[in-house]
């Protein structure tokens, strides 16, 4: 009964983890225009349609002390065609969204009955890790060259679920390899970040403490996120380092909080930034379960007659 029990409500609780992940990564590509790597195919489309590339590589031939030749005048162009192409981008861009939501929803449910689907995890997982690889490369934020490590349990929850699916021997522990190695990477990069006093997260601690009624001194908020990023940096050396039960539960607490504090500091419209942000919380939760066996039981194994049902 209990282990009927664990296949009826696992499928539920991952399509809800999953589908709130990919949801709120997905919520502004469809309503606040477009995911980051939409944005640099659409600005790298239109500098190649205005023919800006040349006067770019000019300006910094010129910035280094370079001689180059100047680049030749465009004609200008048609501007509707550029715009239909642009329109078509950015409908590829909420397209695969959609598709990666759809998969993220299906897949706990559909790998049940069809085990060999557990590879179609690797799509919402290579749409998250492209994400992040164009929000490093567009930057024009603090430490946004570190998107990629920074946001890997979203990418890695998916590829450890692509393996953790399979439940074979083998697959749970290159599962289990990926999520302590995407723990590690997202909290270690969370530290340095906090350590380093990243703007958004000061603006952050500002925030939540006004809406307690404190008045949180810049010294305090500095030494805050110093003591958080020391704590991260901590957190990340030992899910790598040791399989301790408390360590994981608080990374999840943690992960839990910090993702809530988004919508709790910026308000219930801010719902997105806490459901991307899921993963920082599931995935210790996923490590401790794989040293769980018995609990934690995700696809429809090949069942073999008991002794109760043969007798």
């Amino acid at each position: 009964m209990t282990s009927v029990s664990k296949r009826a409500y696992t499928p539920a609780l991952l399509a809800l983890v999953t589908g709130l992940s990919a949801l709120g990564a997905a919520w502004p590509v469809w309503f606040h225009g477009g995911s980051a790597a939409g944005k640099l195919l659409v600005r790298n489309y239109e500098v190649e349609a205005a023919g800006d590339a040349a006067f770019e590589a000019a300006m910094a031939a010129q910035l280094y002390g370079e001689t180059v030749e100047a680049p030749a005048a465009k004609p200008e162009g048609d501007p509707l065609p550029t715009a239909t192409q642009v329109s078509r981008l950015r409908q590829l861009d909420g397209g695969v969204a959609m598709v990666c939501v759809l998969f993220a929803v299906g897949l706990p449910f559909g790998c049940c009955k069809w085990p060999r689907l557990t590879w179609l995890y690797l799509v919402p997982a290579a749409w998250l890790l492209v994400k992040a690889q164009a929000t490093a490369l567009l930057g024009g934020k603090a430490f946004a060259e570190l998107a990629v490590a920074a946001h890997a349990t979203r990418w890695g929850m998916f590829v450890a679920l692509a393996w953790l699916t399979l439940r074979k021997p083998q697959s749970d522990r290159i599962a289990n390899l990926v999520l302590r190695i995407g723990c590690a990477l997202t909290f270690a990069i969370h530290g340095w970040e906090a350590f380093h006093l990243n703007p958004p997260f000061q603006d952050l601690l500002y925030a939540t403490a006004g809406h307690v009624g404190v008045d949180l001194p810049e010294s305090v908020c500095h030494g805050l996120l110093r003591c958080i990023g020391i704590m991260d940096f901590v957190l990340a050396v030992s899910v790598v380092a040791v399989h301790l039960r408390p360590v994981l539960l608080w990374m999840a607490c943690w992960g839990l909080i910090t993702a809530a504090s988004r919508p709790i500091a910026m308000g219930l419209d801010a719902w997105p930034e806490f459901a991307m942000r899921l993963p920082n919380s599931a995935v210790p939760l996923l490590v401790l379960l794989l040293g769980l066996q018995a609990a934690f039981s995700l696809s429809s194994s090949t069942t073999t007659p008991s002794k109760s049902a043969t007798s």
